[in-house]
C-alpha cells in the first residue's frame, strides 16, 4: 500500500476508532468496570472478588 493511500485512509480510520469506542455495547447483567482504581475499591467494598479481563483487539 502507497504512502498516499495511507494518508486517505487515516481520517477514516481514527473516525471508525472513535465512533466504535463511543458505542461500547455491554452484555449481560454485570456492570463491567474500566476504570481498575474505581473497580478495585468497589471490589473492597463489596467483599466480592475482582476479576480483570484483558483482551486484545486485533489489528
Amino acid at each position: 500500500m502507497a504512502m498516499r493511500d495511507l494518508r486517505l485512509l487515516t481520517p477514516a480510520l481514527v473516525t471508525t476508532l472513535a465512533v466504535a469506542q463511543q458505542a461500547t455495547v455491554e452484555f449481560g447483567k454485570i456492570d463491567w468496570q474500566r476504570d481498575y482504581a474505581a473497580a478495585k475499591a468497589a471490589s473492597e467494598r463489596s467483599g466480592k472478588p475482582l476479576l480483570l479481563l484483558f483482551q486484545e483487539v486485533p489489528g
